[in-house]
């Protein structure tokens, strides 16, 4: 599930976009021209700004596939309890009958 987490940011009014993967890796990184006369300085800040909002997004996202992975985890205990209780009035039957 970790692996499909991707994050997103912008900055500069969407003029920078980036796309990191669940590693905090930059998969995809976009600057639109008109960044161009800002000056290193504006867009060494942009890429920043927007590298940062894109891995806040991706740390935000495994809470959501935990919960999912845990709700189910929740639903295989139910059916294993009820399984096994099951297993147990089976059990007892048989020894009454046995007994």
């Amino acid at each position: 599930m970790a692996d499909d987490v991707r994050g997103e940011g912008s900055a500069a009014g969407g003029a920078v976009r980036v796309t990191v993967g669940a590693d905090g890796k930059v998969d995809e990184l976009h600057l639109e021209p008109r960044l161009l006369g800002s000056g290193v300085a504006a867009i060494a800040a942009a890429v920043r700004e927007a590298v940062n909002a894109a891995l806040d997004d991706a740390a935000g996202k495994p809470d959501h596939a935990m919960q999912a992975f845990e709700t189910e985890l929740d639903k295989l205990s139910d059916g294993f309890e009820r399984a096994i209780e099951k297993v147990t009035r089976n059990l007892a039957e048989a020894q009454k009958r046995l007994e």
